[in-house]
């Protein structure tokens, strides 16, 4: 094969790999194929079922909906709008393809979303939230009242939300921040992180994960904490006050807080500790990992590198192959532009490649 065949057959390859980057780019970079406004009234409802794709819905002060929405020629976006209600709808002549929305609602919307292989992100809703899929991440920032999320292979974050919170997922962890109210978590295999928690009530639970609390102990409020295969952290003020019942059969119980036991404590017994006033009733219990109760700011020299770890493994990814297809690190306003950015930057990497590839070969003595 001569050095020029050689080349050619090089070139062909490279530029097989960079083809679909390429395409989804121009794809993701063409006007969206549906771009419809239309009026609501103020009490309307919408719901939008969307079997694969995206669904991600940002809001403003109008009273009207705009619904942008990318997807296959033979497929029509409908949109029946009533008194009380708002439904969204594909529908196709051909084969069921995937539907991108981009849609922005008027704030004081409730909102319910559910499909089935589905990326699901709102943010700025000041009433309920409904967002069910089966596989697929899951961005909640905002919402009151009850505010639900569900995934059975996705990860869920819910960020400054109020009210009746449940969050569940089956292989993947939760992220609680900012939120107030009645809190349910709970998930099979993942770990469970609230941060800047104030509720009244919080039953939290997981199997295979750890559970870390942060936030304030209210008043005659109740809190459960329970895990099988998992570490306890609950960090609350000095200040608080609460009785806390505390059992692990194969782990230990520590605190840096002025807690007082109250009886014996023996393994696998349950174990009472009061701090304050006690007004607070705290339940933890976890079969194979450690309880911990710290005040704020303070950790063991292996919590720490443990988070810094976590906090690691959390940040962006660079351009692996799968970037594109993962959208926990973006936020719900660039959720589009993130997967977007990634190909960009595969297609720009992959064309780099190509270029440095071919230089050499023109260089070289004849061998490939």
């Amino acid at each position: 094969m001569t050095k020029v065949t050689r080349v050619a057959v090089l070139t062909a390859t490279l530029m097989a790999l960079v083809t679909p980057f390429a395409a989804a780019q121009e794809r993701a970079n063409r006007p969206p194929d549906t771009d419809k406004t239309v009026p609501v009234t103020r009490g309307s409802r919408m719901t939008i079922n969307n079997n694969a794709g995206e669904v991600v819905i940002h809001t403003w002060d109008r009273d009207q909906l705009r619904v942008q929405a990318r997807h296959g020629s033979r497929t029509t976006i409908e949109i029946q709008n009533t008194a009380g209600a708002v439904t969204l709808r594909a529908r196709s002549t051909g084969a069921p393809s995937g539907v991108d929305y981009d849609i922005t609602a008027p704030a004081w919307m409730p909102v319910k979303v559910s499909g089935q292989f589905l990326y699901i992100g709102i943010e700025g809703a000041q009433n309920e939230v409904s967002a069910e899929t089966v596989r697929g991440d899951i961005v909640v920032k905002g919402g009151s009242g009850f505010v639900t999320a569900k995934s059975i292979e996705g990860e869920i974050t819910v960020e400054d939300s109020k009210g009746k919170i449940s969050v569940s997922s089956v292989n993947e962890g939760i992220h609680i921040t900012g939120a107030s109210g009645e809190i349910t978590a709970e998930t099979t295999n993942g770990d469970i992180t609230l941060t800047r928690i104030d509720a009244q009530v919080a039953e939290v639970s997981t199997v295979n994960g750890d559970i870390r609390y942060e936030g304030t102990l209210a008043k005659a409020s109740r809190y459960r904490l329970t895990t099988h295969n998992g570490d306890i952290t609950m960090v609350v003020p000095e200040t608080a006050g609460g009785t806390f019942s505390v059992r692990t059969y194969n782990g230990d119980f520590h605190s840096n807080l002025p807690t007082k036991v109250v009886g014996e404590v023996r393994r696998g017994r349950r174990t009472t500790y009061t701090l304050g006033d006690g007004s607070a009733e705290v339940e933890l219990e976890s079969f194979g990992g450690t309880i911990r109760l710290r005040r704020p700011g303070t950790a063991p020299a292996k919590e720490k590198a443990k988070q810094l770890e976590d906090d690691h493994a959390s940040e962006p990814a660079r351009f692996d192959g799968d970037n594109d297809q993962s959208a926990r690190n973006a936020s719900i306003g660039s959720t589009c532009a993130a997967r977007n950015a990634g190909k960009a930057a595969a297609a720009i990497a992959v064309s780099a490649s190509i270029r440095a590839t071919v230089a050499k070969v023109h260089g070289s003595d004849g061998r490939v």
